[in-house]
């Protein structure tokens, strides 16, 4: 199996992952974003769904097996010579079963939540 097919394959299983997650679907949801972020070598997981009126509620998913996917995929897209991304967010559409990942290198913390930015992060966030 080529490098590419090696990272559309943890693509897909982060995909499987997610949605198969109890704590991800603890609510329906139309669209999904997951931003994980690392510092220090720790990871830091805020899930989002979306329903189809435009809100969103917190839906984080469990930590593993997902972390160790998203860790396999860090390792997977990195380009020899640089450090690798700080923060990624993952968007899924229900209905069309469509992911998307935006890796971001220069500035994770435009990821980071607190009460300030809560809604403007979930709204960066929502797949479009």
């Amino acid at each position: 199996m080529n490098a590419s097919a090696d990272k559309d394959a943890l693509v897909n299983e982060i995909g499987r992952l997610i949605a198969e997650d109890d704590r991800a679907n603890a609510r329906p949801w139309q669209a999904y974003a997951l931003i994980v972020a690392y510092d220090d070598n720790m990871r830091r997981f805020n899930g989002f769904a979306y329903d189809g009126d435009g809100g969103y509620a917190a839906a984080t998913p469990t930590p593993e097996p997902l972390g160790d996917a998203l860790d396999a995929l860090r390792e997977a897209t990195r380009v020899d010579g640089k450090a690798p991304w700080q923060a990624c967010v993952v968007r899924l559409v229900r209905d069309t079963r469509r992911i998307t990942l935006e890796f971001e290198y220069d500035d994770p913390a435009r990821w980071d939540i607190t009460p300030q930015t809560l809604d403007a992060v979930a709204e960066s966030a929502r797949p479009g």
